[in-house]
Formats: C-alpha cells, structure tokens, sequence
C-alpha cells in the first residue's frame, strides 16, 4: 500500500507494509466456530427436594377444592369419599418418602465406611453431615406416618380445610337456589 506524506510537489510516496496478523487465523466468525466451551447452555432450574413435594402439598388450597367440589356433588358421601383420597394420597407421598430416605440412608452409610477406609476425613464429614439432615427427614416423615394413623397432626388440618370448603360449596348452591326460586 503506497500513501503520500507531505504537502504539494516535496510530498513523499512512501510505502506502508501491513505487518498485521490475520485475525482469522485465531478467530472463527461463521455460527458453526467451535468455541472454547461449545457445550450447550446449562439451564439451573430449582430442585426439588422430597420435604419440598410433602409441604407442596400440604400448601395446597384444599378449601377451595372443596367448594369445587361441593359444587359439582354437593353430597355428604361424596365429601367423605374424597376425604380419604386427601388422606391416602398424603399418606402415599409420605410412604414414597420414607422408602426414598430408607434407600438413601443405606447408600449413605456404604460411602462414608468406604470413604473412611480410604482416609477421606473431610469427604466422610460432608457425608456424615448429609446423613444427619435425611435422618431428620425420615424423623419428619416416622412422625408424620404416625399422626396419620392416629388421625392427628397436618392431616387434621387437610380435613378441616376441605370440609370448610366444601361446606361452603353447598351453601353456596342453596343460597344461589333459595334467591333464584320465584317463590
């Protein structure tokens, strides 16, 4: 590349040389470049844990359900019919749970004894403090079990909120045919 310096007749012609690098031969500018980390994007979701799935449910709005369902069946067997399904499908998660926590536990121990043979220390502590916390999970989930049976505890609560709503449901359709009647 030759460029002219100078002004009028005394300018120079002088020639520049471009000793710059090619920059394609470092970096690849098409979409199908390989990167330096060409794995696809790692998305995080929230993880769910077991304890998070049993006070999931538990959270549920039960009184609503049951005014849905005082409206679609305002009877006092199908109120009881749907009871026990709360009840049993609370008592299901809960056995899921325990059995989960059972499997766990056994794994957990089968790690820390291999891991402590090993001379791991600070690996064995991580464990033992893992352990710890399932173990208060499975304590959780015995008691629960326990007041399931007894009739008492969070399950109370499910019953007494869905009856609430239920009851509701069934005024409501009285209330809405009682002013609805041109009597």
């Amino acid at each position: 590349m030759k460029r002219k310096f100078g002004r009028g007749e005394d300018a120079a012609e002088l020639e520049i040389v471009d000793n710059s690098i090619d920059k394609s031969l470092f970096v690849a500018e098409d979409d199908d470049a390989l990167t330096v980390d060409s794995r696809p994007e790692t998305v995080v979701t929230s993880k769910s844990t077991l304890i998070d799935e049993i006070f999931a449910y538990l959270n549920m709005d039960f009184e609503s359900k049951g005014y849905a369902d005082a409206i679609v069946q305002p009877d006092t067997h199908y109120l009881n019919e749907n009871l026990e399904l709360l009840v049993r499908d609370y008592q299901l998660k809960i056995d899921q749970a325990r059995h989960k926590f059972q499997e766990f536990l056994t794994e957990l121990n089968f790690h820390i004894n291999t891991r402590d043979a090993m001379g791991l220390t600070e690996v064995v502590e991580g464990l033992k403090a893992k352990k710890t916390i399932v173990t208060e999970h499975l304590n959780f989930v015995e008691q629960e079990r326990t007041d399931i049976a007894n009739n008492r505890g969070k399950i109370e609560r499910i019953k007494l909120s869905y009856t609430k709503g239920f009851k509701r449901g069934a005024s409501a359709l009285s209330n809405s045919f009682i002013t609805s009647s041109n009597i």
